[in-house]
């Protein structure tokens, strides 16, 4: 079967680089050797390492899902079908000192109810063609969550808060009376 793929930016690791990378200009003899030498090697080094780390490809396959590196062989992430329970189209909020941002995402849900993979929807090409193939292998979760701060929750640290009205309906389906 042919493989589908999505190729997009990785915003965690591009916040962890820049610092890295952008630190060091603050020392000032290393600013000096810097600019005063021209010393083009760092740049050209510094856009290879941002766009090892933190351009990443999904691959759709019949097989399952992997999440890896577009410039390097390295996988990230890699789950068969058989290890995700369903997906689910997540509205995630977060609140902070300049007012609540939202970022939009699926998530991968395993069986032990955790986040076994978590895709940005706005930093993804070619995403919706990927999403059409997922549908093929995999179930959907019929509501979309909006989950406040998911901090652990959204990398797999703790179990995903489900809706409670979605929980008591399922209770009356398997409690009959």
């Amino acid at each position: 079967m042919k493989e589908f793929k999505s190729i997009g930016l990785n915003l965690d690791m591009l916040g962890i680089l820049l610092i890295l990378v952008a630190f060091p200009i603050y020392i000032d003899d290393f600013r000096d050797f810097i600019f005063t030498d021209n010393n083009y090697l760092y740049a050209i080094s510094g856009c290879l390492i941002y766009a090892l780390f933190c351009i990443t490809v999904i691959k759709v396959n019949r097989e399952g899902i992997k999440k890896e590196l577009y410039l390097a062989p390295i996988v990230l992430k890699s789950k068969t079908w058989r290890e995700i329970k369903y997906y689910a189209h997540v509205k995630e909020s977060y609140s902070g000192q300049y007012g609540p941002q939202h970022v939009e995402s699926i998530w991968f849900i395993d069986f032990n109810d955790k986040v076994c993979l978590r895709i940005r929807k706005s930093t993804r090409k070619n995403l919706d063609k990927v999403i059409e193939v997922i549908d093929k292998f995999e179930d959907k979760y019929e509501i979309k969550l909006e989950i406040k701060n998911p901090y652990f929750m959204a990398y797999g640290y703790s179990k995903v808060k489900y809706p409670t009205e979605k929980l008591e309906d399922n209770k009356k389906d398997s409690n009959p009376k």
